[in-house]
């Protein structure tokens, strides 16, 4: 009779009551999510037995309830016992386990445990690389999150690990861009965001090359553990010169498809010259801005959406790659934000991504910092930029010669979880480096303002050092 209750009640909770008899829905919502999938195991587990496949699909809904809750140790027994399961059903290595193992890392991140992240993450990667029966778009979709859950241990893991995770983001990334060119072919536009990401994470490591340390070290290093590095500059003209490869990869895709697209051409080129300023290039990032603007009214684009576009200074590099200028420039109107009543007017916006390495936005597609979810530890500023300029300052203990950075700025107001000195602040907006303003391709003094979201704990360190980047 228990088991028949159990079943009945199931059922009758699963079914649409409330639209029919007039309950609004929130009544549904209020249901205990993780009573029902207990309820659901129980029911299956009476109906097959204790090792039974069909009971994987309900330990891992429950434990997707514990994780929501925070309830990380329980719910890590739980994808245990289903990894055991799947085992006993299918043999040691199979595709069935490679989910729940990606449930197991993102579990034990959770909860902090990186050292078990780290060994799960290898034998994961193990699993593709060795054991993966078809090159199919779950392939990739599962390299890409494997490539940036490392991404998310550079901002969460112990220091002295993010240089191995930024190689081995890295390293994932370049096998994704393999396997996809193998399946859909070297000028496939779905390359494009990968090809893309992959470059942001280059921008990323260079500014964690000049920030020294620990992890400048490891991306110094010629191999783990040799002890024998190369010098910073060398290893800053290294990432250059692949990021200027992968956006060649970008001008390829339209230029050799079988229907080339002139507009999303000249876009590459906006994004190179983005590329030269990033690397201390004013003289060759100026004259392929102006390339890149004649290349788009060639290609159709009207001259004053074009001058929209480039019509404010943007901080670069930009967060995604747009093969339009109309994507473009809605993307930029979506960043502008407004902060009440008392600062009239819209800002642009940045958010650091972590205090483990701010002064940098998340390289992490759709992630939002935890500066902008909290909205409620940032600092607002007005600034000035003069075209393409140099500007000198210290960092760190070296003098350096960058391009694009602010020339004057000022703080309006703060809203920080705990105080800071002005020049504290005014250090991290000056890290910032810009695509300039143009007028008919041509670079331009501008001024305007920024909200700056500090990620938690990021407004008591010091400003990352820069090199244009």
């Amino acid at each position: 009779m228990k088991k028949r209750l159990t079943a009945a009640l199931l059922i009758f909770l699963a079914s649409p009551i409330g639209p029919v008899y007039g309950q609004p829905v929130p009544f549904l919502n209020s249901l205990d999510e993780v009573a029902l999938s207990r309820a659901l195991l129980d029911e299956q587990q009476n109906r097959f037995g204790p090792l039974d496949s069909r009971l994987i699909e309900p330990l891992e809904q429950l434990a997707d309830e514990l994780m929501l809750r925070h309830q990380y140790d329980e719910a890590h027994t739980l994808l245990d016992r289903a990894m055991q399961i799947a085992r006993v059903e299918d043999g040691l290595y199979t595709e069935l386990q490679r989910p729940l193992l990606e449930k197991k890392i993102e579990n034990f991140a959770n909860r902090g445990d990186w050292d078990k992240a780290r060994e799960n993450m290898e034998h994961l990667l193990w699993l593709y690389t060795n054991k993966s029966l078809f090159i199919n778009q779950v392939l990739i979709d599962d390299l890409l999150e494997l490539s940036r859950s490392h991404l998310r241990a550079v901002a969460e893991d112990n220091g002295a690990w993010q240089g191995y995770h930024f190689k081995q983001s890295s390293r994932i990334r370049w096998l994704t861009i393999g396997v996809a060119e193998t399946l859909w072919g070297k000028t496939d536009e779905r390359l494009v965001p990968i090809i893309y990401e992959q470059l942001r994470q280059f921008h990323l490591q260079t500014v964690a090359l000049w920030r020294g340390g620990a992890t400048s070290y490891s991306l110094r290093q010629i191999a783990p553990g040799s002890g024998i590095i190369r010098d910073r500059s060398d290893v800053n003209e290294s990432f250059y010169l692949t990021g200027m490869g992968l956006l060649n990869n970008l001008f390829l895709i339209y230029a050799e498809s079988e229907s080339p697209d002139p507009e999303a051409i000249a876009m590459t080129n906006v994004y190179l010259a983005d590329w030269h300023i990033l690397f201390n290039q004013p003289q060759v990032a100026t004259e392929i801005y102006q390339q890149a603007y004649q290349e788009l009214l060639a290609s159709g684009v009207d001259a004053t959406l074009a001058n929209e576009f480039f019509s404010q200074p943007m901080v670069i590099p930009d967060l995604e790659f747009y093969a339009n200028v109309e994507a473009a420039v809605t993307a930029q109107q979506n960043r502008m934000v407004t902060v009440g009543e008392e600062n009239p007017g819209a800002f642009l916006s940045f958010s650091e991504w972590s205090a483990a390495l701010p002064n940098v936005r998340s390289p992490i597609p759709d992630n939002t910092s935890v500066g902008e979810a909290a909205n409620s530890n940032f600092a607002l500023f007005s600034f000035s930029l003069a075209g393409v300029n140099k500007v000198s300052r210290w960092y760190s203990h070296r003098f350096s010669r960058t391009v694009n950075m602010i020339e004057q700025a000022e703080l309006l107001t703060n809203y920080l979880q705990s105080p800071t000195e002005e020049i504290r602040l005014l250090e991290k907006l000056n890290s910032l480096t810009f695509r300039p303003k143009l007028v008919d391709g041509m670079p331009q003094q501008a001024t305007g303002r920024l909200k700056y979201d500090l990620a938690i704990g990021g407004s008591s360190l010091v400003s990352v050092p820069s090199n244009g980047c």
